[in-house]
């Protein structure tokens, strides 16, 4: 359940089809934010009802998949979730480095990024310095601080890096900027889980979304 230190999370690779089908979905996401809510195309309606038929009938996976395979879906960072917006990572010795771009589908006030997706992205971020760990975690606490608006369409930079680690959590702090400006802050707490325990954590949820 863990990733050896300093490496990047082994990810499943995505097929040139699937690949072109998450960047499909994508533009749907983005350009659906200029269509008219009054838009009225039958066409149009079957050819996303007969997509999304399409899609469905090629699930052929169930709920538990295996840890290459999950990192596919993160809604923060999935290769296969279109959800996602365009994210790379780099880890540092003492530091995570993170590129993103989000474009209008992810719109809080105008021009603006979600305040939502801000401290999610955060958590993401913050989040994969476990990998530095080698260590499973869970998020005990998130404080995010909004410094000023999240611009969309631009490209943003989140740095995360440890600042205290102890036997059963670390402390991270971390933040979002653009073109050197900070945007926005967090600070986390996160909670180091042997594999017993985690495992045992995710099979109650596993059980409650059936």
């Amino acid at each position: 359940m863990t990733e050896a230190l300093g490496r990047q999370p082994e990810v499943a690779v995505l097929s040139d089809a699937m690949t072109r089908v998450v960047q499909s979905l994508r533009r749907i996401m983005k350009s659906i934010y200029f269509v008219d809510p009054a838009h009225s195309d039958t066409a149009l309606a079957e050819a996303a009802e007969t997509l999304a038929a399409s899609i469905e009938s090629a699930g052929t996976m169930k709920l538990r998949q295996t840890q290459t395979e999950r990192h596919t879906r993160n809604p923060l960072s999935g290769s296969l979730n279109p959800m996602a917006p365009p994210v790379s990572f780099e880890y540092h010795a003492d530091k995570v480095v993170s590129h993103v771009n989000f474009h209008e589908g992810y719109q809080g006030l105008p021009s603006c990024v979600h305040g939502g997706y801000v401290a999610a992205l955060l958590d993401e971020v913050l989040g994969r310095t476990r990998h530095l760990t080698a260590r499973n975690c869970v998020t005990g606490s998130l404080a995010v601080t909004y410094r000023k608006p999240t611009p969309l369409n631009t490209d943003l930079v989140v740095e995360a890096r440890i600042v205290e680690l102890f036997d059963r959590k670390m402390r991270v702090t971390g933040e979002i900027t653009h073109d050197g400006v900070v945007t926005a802050s967090a600070e986390a707490i996160f909670v180091f889980l042997d594999v017993e325990k985690f495992n045992a954590l995710v099979s109650k949820a596993r059980d409650a979304s059936r």
